[in-house]
């Protein structure tokens, strides 16, 4: 991923691209209460394939990019909702299982930290697959 010294100035999008890859530029815009963080594809500038919110930190959301291998991580971290579908996955994610682990649309990763948030479908989806796997006799 090729980072940028300072944020790019995008006039489609009303934001700023901080880095870019062979087949994304990341940008963030400012999304009413948060902002979110999008990976608009190389080849079409009029739409976006990924998204995540963060809370209204540009400093937060360039430290988290910075920090990110978008090459081997799906992901970026600190960030408090997915609003897009699929799940980015990382060209070379295999090189990094630990990272990307199953998360829930709020960023938590299932098994560690479960969610902050009450009710998340996502996190509730999980336990119902995993008690359903699980024997009887050892629930």
């Amino acid at each position: 991923m090729q980072h940028h010294a300072s944020p790019i100035l995008d006039e489609y999008w009303q934001g700023f691209e901080l880095a870019r890859d062979d087949t994304h530029r990341y940008l963030w815009i400012w999304m009413g209460w948060n902002i979110r963080l999008i990976a608009v594809a190389r080849h079409d500038v009029t739409e976006y394939d990924h998204g995540w919110c963060y809370r209204r930190d540009p400093e937060m959301v360039a430290a988290a990019v910075a920090a990110w291998d978008s090459d081997t991580q799906d992901e970026p971290t600190g960030w408090h909702k997915r609003p897009t579908w699929p799940i980015r996955q990382a060209p070379r994610r295999d090189e990094a299982p630990h990272y990307n682990r199953p998360r829930c649309e709020h960023g938590s990763y299932f098994v560690d930290d479960g969610c902050r948030v009450l009710n998340c479908r996502d996190l509730l989806r999980h336990e119902k697959r995993t008690a359903a796997a699980t024997p009887q006799g050892e629930r």
